[in-house]
């Protein structure tokens, strides 16, 4: 019998946000798939390993970049990995920081896993937004405002920034620059804030985004507050 892939959202940092369900799953496969960006940086499995015993897992590191504009090759090769374990029976946990829903490069392992007939499910974790908010002491959304959710890297920040609602700027650190212009140019800064690697050693909030340096790092998290309903 084959065994069965689970894509783990193991939270944006803080092991103790790794839900009951991701920690069991993990403690009872028998392989883990960790991304790795730069060819060392395993985000998710340092997470992971602090609340779950790795002590006998079989693991497959997946070399990602850390933008995410990673080749099919390369998300192909990392399904020939983990279908392997899959044809030996064996359960493999794949780890993704965050959730596993969003923005995960799980999606596109999974479509090729199951194009192969091989069966997936999915645990879903704690989003890097939802938990930056929290950190900040913050509500995301109120009444009826809308949540408009913009990767940095998508190209369109500045008309969406004009939608109606509290938007999230995701991984904003290589465009902190922009991002900042673009807020003040909209006169937003006054309700926007930052948070930086959230739930890791190395978090900083950010009340006054003029203060963000250059040189945030890439798990940045942008909140511009709707204050439409003021």
């Amino acid at each position: 019998m084959n065994g069965k892939l689970y894509g783990i959202g193991t939270g944006p940092g803080d092991p103790e946000l790794m839900t009951l369900k991701a920690v069991r799953i993990i403690n009872e496969c028998e392989v883990i798939a960790a991304p790795r960006t730069s060819g060392k940086n395993t985000a998710a499995l340092n997470i992971a390993e602090q609340v779950c015993d790795m002590s006998r897992k079989e693991m497959i590191y997946m070399d990602f970049s850390m933008g995410g504009a990673d080749s099919d090759e390369l998300h192909e090769r990392a399904a020939d990995n983990i279908c392997k374990a899959l044809s030996e029976g064996k359960n493999a946990a794949f780890l993704t920081i965050g959730d596993i829903t969003v923005y995960s490069t799980f999606s596109y392992i999974a479509e090729i896993v199951e194009r192969r007939g091989y069966e997936t499910e999915l645990c879903p974790g704690v989003t890097s937004f939802c938990a930056a908010a929290s950190a900040a002491k913050r509500s995301l959304t109120e009444k009826d405002s809308p949540l408009v959710v913009i990767p940095s890297s998508c190209g369109e920040i500045d008309s969406l920034l004009d939608i109606r609602g509290t938007k999230v700027i995701m991984k904003s650190g290589r465009k902190i620059t922009e991002v900042r212009r673009l807020l003040t140019e909209k006169g937003m800064t006054d309700s926007a804030y930052a948070v930086c690697s959230c739930g890791m050693a190395d978090e900083r909030i950010y009340e006054d985004i003029s203060e963000l340096p250059d040189s945030c790092g890439y798990f940045t998290t942008v909140i511009a507050e709707d204050i439409s309903h003021e």
